[in-house]
């Protein structure tokens, strides 16, 4: 990045009872790297570091290949910053959402909101008639419909479910989308 004024990593992780300007800044870069990449839930900007930044600090680093510990490290500080400015530029950059296993009618967790929120993006881009999604982590009968219309508008083999083969159409599809 240029010497601009983006908020520098201020030396000290921040965590679940960690509050200040620096747990701030991340709420407000979350909610605005959520526009794009919708299974991060909205925070209250409270400067407190409580359950739901942690919850959207661990589904941010799922998405970005690394460690979902919860923990806002180095690492994951210059990640946020480096995606929220390609967000803000109108340069999404890739998710890098790994592969959980299958995922079925009653599947629950962050890997049902990553699914929700692409079917929702490939929906409203390409216009496709499936359900618009509650992003909600329960996989049910309207993400089972949107799953089953994905794979027939992409010639998968519909069952509904999301295997390897969906998983790895998906990924790729919904970082296509994003960048239009």
């Amino acid at each position: 990045m240029e010497n601009q004024n983006y908020p520098v990593y201020p030396g000290t992780a921040l965590r679940v009872g960690s509050g200040g300007s620096d747990v701030k800044i991340m709420q407000q870069y979350l909610n605005g790297i959520g526009v794009v990449y919708t299974s991060i839930n909205r925070l209250k900007v409270d400067s407190k570091f409580g359950n739901e930044t942690q919850n959207a600090v661990i589904r941010f680093q799922k998405q970005f290949n690394l460690s979902p510990d919860g923990v806002i490290g180095k690492n994951t500080w210059d990640k946020i910053v480096t995606v929220y400015l390609s967000v803000a530029d109108y340069k999404p950059l890739d998710v890098k959402t790994k592969y959980p296993g299958l995922i079925m009618n009653g599947s629950s967790g962050d890997s049902v909101r990553f699914i929700q929120s692409y079917l929702n993006t490939v929906k409203k881009k390409k216009n496709y008639a499936w359900p618009t999604l509650t992003i909600d982590g329960k996989f049910g009968n309207n993400t089972r419909a949107a799953v089953s219309g994905f794979q027939y508008a992409y010639n998968l083999s519909v069952d509904g479910k999301v295997g390897s083969k969906t998983w790895n159409m998906l990924i790729p599809e919904f970082n296509t989308l994003i960048k239009l």
